[in-house]
């Protein structure tokens, strides 16, 4: 919240709108994936969302430098999605 620099009850509005969009993936439909995950992670913060791309097999977007520094999964910053829409 902090990072948003919004009140609390604009952050609660925002975060009701994203609920309603996007599916959350409960811990147990990717802990089988966490021990890999937790190997290569960079940061212990990171490894859920390596975990998750491990399940999905997919890429995760992020500007986090230091998860670019493994090579298990690819990690797409803004910059690079925009050059790849520009293809």
């Amino acid at each position: 919240m902090d990072k948003t620099e919004r009140t609390k009850e604009e952050f609660e509005r925002f975060m009701e709108i994203i609920q309603k969009r996007i599916k959350l993936i409960p811990y147990e439909e990717f802990k089988s994936f966490i021990n890999k995950a937790e190997k290569f992670s960079p940061d212990t913060k990171d490894t859920e969302y390596l975990a998750l791309a491990l399940k999905f097999n997919c890429a995760l977007w992020s500007n986090d430098k230091k998860l670019k520094t493994q090579d298990k999964v690819k990690v797409y910053s803004t910059e690079d999605l925009i050059n790849e829409l520009k293809k």
